[in-house]
């Protein structure tokens, strides 16, 4: 029978002598025979118990239940169980990574649009973020509104030519300037402006003379 001292035995499993150290000590991996001088020695069984050690272990499963897998009398059905836990618990971490990625996705093709803005900390840049989707739903209710009003001018001005009655379309003609007068003020006042020179932030100034 082919018999391995810690050296050799860690040499034909590509690990360190370090670590069947701490496996003999955890009570994972003891050696079949201690010679009269002291030297631990493994067999060829000890050598698969190793590499199942090894296996299971790649698999990002804890020393404590490898021990519990390969000390049970129903082996196969343990390891079922805990493989069955892994497998969900990379699967949860698989689903949270996957989140991540799309935030740095989104992160990154930001970056081209706000290349000017000074970026002191994340927290900036969560709020450059969340401006810019802010910026895209004040652009898409513009549009909306806007053609909402183009639709009431047609249908007035289709009315006044119909019925010879051109109050109609005169009034919605007010009603349009005094709404688009509106949606400017308040894209005006809900942007914020940057000055592509300095980057800093500033709130232009109407003259009217």
């Amino acid at each position: 029978m082919s018999k391995f001292t810690t050296g050799e035995l860690a040499k034909q499993a590509h690990v360190s002598v370090r670590a069947l150290q701490y496996y003999d000590k955890r009570g994972l991996l003891r050696p079949t025979e201690v010679s009269e001088g002291g030297r631990r020695l493994y067999t060829a069984a000890d050598l698969q118990r190793l590499k199942l050690i090894l296996l299971l272990k790649g698999m990002d499963l804890s020393l404590a239940a490898i021990q519990e897998i390969i000390d049970s009398d129903q082996a196969s059905r343990v390891l079922g169980l805990v493989l069955d836990q892994q497998e969900q618990r990379l699967r949860d971490e698989q689903a949270a990574n996957a989140e991540k990625l799309k935030t740095v996705m989104q992160v990154r093709a930001g970056l081209a649009d706000f290349a000017t803005v000074p970026i002191q900390s994340i927290e900036d840049m969560d709020l450059i973020m969340a401006n810019k989707k802010g910026l895209r739903r004040i652009h898409v209710s513009m549009v909306v509104s806007g053609l909402i009003m183009d639709a009431i001018e047609i249908v007035a001005l289709v009315y006044s030519i119909v019925v010879g009655n051109w109050w109609i379309f005169g009034t919605a003609m007010v009603i349009a300037v005094i709404f688009a007068a509106l949606t400017v003020r308040h894209y005006f006042n809900a942007v914020d402006y940057i000055c592509p020179a300095c980057s800093s932030q500033f709130r232009p100034q109407f003259n009217i003379s």
